[in-house]
């Protein structure tokens, strides 16, 4: 299910950077929902009592690397004539799916989440087969 939801989202944000002719702040909002991200996990286990570096530490490469995966989606899109947009695609669904992790910390920290974000992530963890987080 999270596969079909950054592909849904990554191919709207495509659209609407096309349609407005670019985003331009999408990797500056990935990255501050990265750092949100980050720093919520941090809230999450420390309340939960689950402080690990390792883990902390694995955050941080994979975040890299998904950076670097935009990046390089942007590099490619500049030698492949159409698809200019796809890197801004790309951006969106890694925002959404930083957003979902961010609404997953505030969950597994006891707070009050919509009903239907609470269905949304039901969903995508029954989907992925996820059962204790990342």
């Amino acid at each position: 299910m999270e596969k079909y939801i950054a592909f849904i989202s990554g191919a709207a944000g495509a659209i609407v950077s096309y349609l407005v002719g670019g985003l331009g702040m999408a990797v500056t909002v990935l990255i501050a929902l990265m750092a949100l991200d980050y720093v919520t996990g941090l809230m999450q286990a420390a309340i939960n009592q689950s402080l690990n570096s390792r883990v902390g530490f694995n955050g941080i490469i994979r975040k890299i690397y998904y950076l670097m995966l935009v990046a390089s989606v942007y590099l490619i899109a500049l030698v492949i004539p159409g698809i200019e947009y796809a890197g801004d695609g790309a951006t969106v669904a890694f925002c959404v799916l930083e957003f979902i992790s961010i609404t997953e910390n505030g969950t597994k920290m006891g707070l009050w989440m919509p009903k239907f974000v609470q269905n949304l992530l039901a969903i995508v963890k029954d989907k992925t087969g996820e059962d204790n987080g990342k």
